[in-house]
């Protein structure tokens, strides 16, 4: 989030200056640790006293301090906070303000006047009782003689005695380097957590790409066909390890939006800062046939791409989906959408439509009444003209028992020459007639683009090959299966019952997402809708798709 901190103070001559101070953090931390954003000098605080951080759709102060803090004049440990509400904690003073334009939350920062800070006044030179007559100011020394040597010292010659590392590190006896962690390691580098050197290469130097792409294999930030590191982006820039709550990846709006708002002299790419607020119209991914028999990846806008899907599919969506069914041959049918469309096995895109699996129920490729289990293949049309061929043959030369057809052969006789030809181009003829009807009229034509050649080849039809488009958005992340179906119907975002030819494009635009996702800053949303922040759509480590 993007915090407003504006530090005042009174000067002596009674006027108050003021300094701001922008914070791009997820949270802000207030305590008397010099980590924390928030410094408090008052010795009543704690080390990691309070911090301010989204929650349930608001910004809320909690303190893990038993004492917690002063909200409006009343102690609490967790409290939402609004314009005008005014936190204390110890001699400071936070009051929440406007926020203006671009920033998420702002507040002041003052020091209470009237506290006189007389908790603070010791006897540092008086001798203590009862410790051989030192006073607070020896044994304070004495202590960070003590820390300095056992939490810098000893950890500090391990940097120099890998021998005396591996000591330190299994006795629970004297501390080892682990106390100069900022936090745990997360569970993802559990197998490393004891090999600092791993990722801290050369010590007291951050860690490099290097280390990272050791054990990930993975490039930077892609764009067009090559890889390009964006600015100083580095690894660790994302991902912060140490770090409680234990998060590797960094969420935050500003990752993307800093950059993408404003890209000066990028023509590719079009400024966005905020889904809501300022993204562009969707681009889908559309496959094409190309001049030379194969197909090739369009990128176009939604809005250009309508009815621009060019699958070779015949197909109409409005008559399958008719609520009182279709005349299929079991009878009559309902067809919805999840008979065709099924989830694959991650549960984020469909699995492909195929003939055998989803159509064949309905459209059947049989084509003798008298023997309706008997198919041709699909997808072939000279194996279906050779499969009718041969059929027929059967039945002409008698080899089929079941056959009423006139049998060209007598038992016992064998076959002339004449006879050979005679059967063979009678079976060719009603082979072709029966794959006529076929492709041009009764099955193939009804799904296909089907044309018809001059010529004596084998089959003279050609059928236009299919291929459906498998994903439209390559370049982001959409997951169906936590889009809750029994909420969200399918025709929520598919306007398939309305669509009567397979060269609609029935793919939501960004306003139907717009209808549950709202702005990645939490208070810019209506309460129904979910902050979606650049990365929960869009990953950094792209690679260089063409469908």
């Amino acid at each position: 989030m993007r915090f407003l901190i504006r530090f005042l103070r009174k000067t002596a001559a009674g006027s108050i200056e003021h300094t701001d101070r922008i914070i791009e953090a997820p949270v802000i931390t207030i305590g008397r640790a010099t980590d924390q954003i928030l410094h408090l000098k008052d010795r009543r605080a704690r080390l990691q006293h309070a911090q301010i951080a989204p929650k349930n759709g608001g910004l809320h102060v909690s303190s893990s301090s038993m004492a917690g803090v002063t909200v409006n004049g009343r102690s609490t440990r967790d409290a939402p906070l609004s314009v005008g509400d005014v936190i204390e904690a110890g001699a400071n003073f936070l009051r929440v303000i406007d926020a203006p334009d671009g920033v998420d939350f702002a507040m002041t920062f003052e020091l209470n006047e009237d506290d006189g800070g007389e908790h603070l006044e010791q006897s540092w030179t008086t001798a203590v009782s009862g410790v051989a007559g030192f006073s607070k100011r020896q044994l304070s020394w004495a202590l960070l003689a003590t820390i300095a040597v056992l939490a810098l010292g000893l950890p500090a010659l391990t940097l120099v005695s890998p021998g005396l590392a591996s000591v330190l590190r299994g006795t629970d006896l004297l501390p080892d380097d682990g106390l100069w962690l900022s936090g745990p390691v997360h569970s993802a580098h559990s197998t490393t957590a004891t090999e600092c050197n791993a990722c801290h290469i050369a010590p007291f130097q951050r860690v490099p790409d290097s280390a990272c792409i050791e054990c990930h294999d993975s490039v930077a930030h892609v764009g067009d066909d090559a890889p390009r590191v964006v600015g100083e982006v580095r690894c660790a820039t994302c991902h912060q390890e140490h770090n409680e709550p234990a998060q590797l990846v960094n969420r935050h709006q500003g990752l993307c939006a800093d950059c993408h708002q404003d890209l000066a002299g990028d023509s590719t790419v079009l400024p966005v800062s905020d889904f809501l607020d300022e993204h562009p119209e969707f681009r889908v991914t559309l496959l094409q046939a190309a001049d030379d028999d194969g197909w090739a990846a369009t990128r176009l806008l939604l809005s250009e791409a309508v009815s621009a899907d060019r699958s070779n599919l015949r197909f109409d969506h409005k008559v399958h989906l008719d609520p009182d069914g279709i005349i299929a041959p079991d009878g009559q049918v309902v067809v919805e959408c999840a008979d065709c469309h099924e989830l694959d096995a991650a549960g984020a895109l469909m699995r492909p439509v195929s003939m055998d699996e989803h159509c064949s129920g309905c459209h059947t490729l049989s084509f003798d009444p008298d023997d309706p289990d008997r198919v041709v293949p699909h997808g072939d049309p000279p194996a279906v003209v050779q499969e009718l061929v041969e059929y027929y043959s059967a039945r002409l030369l008698g080899d089929d028992p079941e056959s009423n057809v006139q049998r060209v052969r007598r038992p016992g006789q064998a076959l002339t020459r004449e006879d050979r030809d005679r059967v063979a181009a009678e079976a060719r003829s009603r082979a072709l007639e029966v794959a006529a009807d076929l492709f041009e009229r009764q099955a193939c034509a009804n799904c296909h683009e089907v044309s018809r050649t001059d010529g004596d080849s084998e089959s003279p039809w050609i059928v236009q090959p299919v291929r459906l488009t498998e994903s439209f958005f390559p370049h982001s992340r959409f997951v169906h299966s936590t889009h809750d179906t029994e909420v969200t119907d399918c025709e929520s975002c598919h306007a398939a019952s309305d669509s009567e030819s397979a060269h609609d494009l029935l793919m939501p635009n960004i306003d139907t997402c717009r209808d549950c996702h709202g702005s990645g800053v939490a208070r810019r949303n209506a309460s129904e809708q979910i902050p979606s922040t650049c990365i929960m759509c869009h990953g950094f480590h792209l690679t260089a798709s063409g469908e």
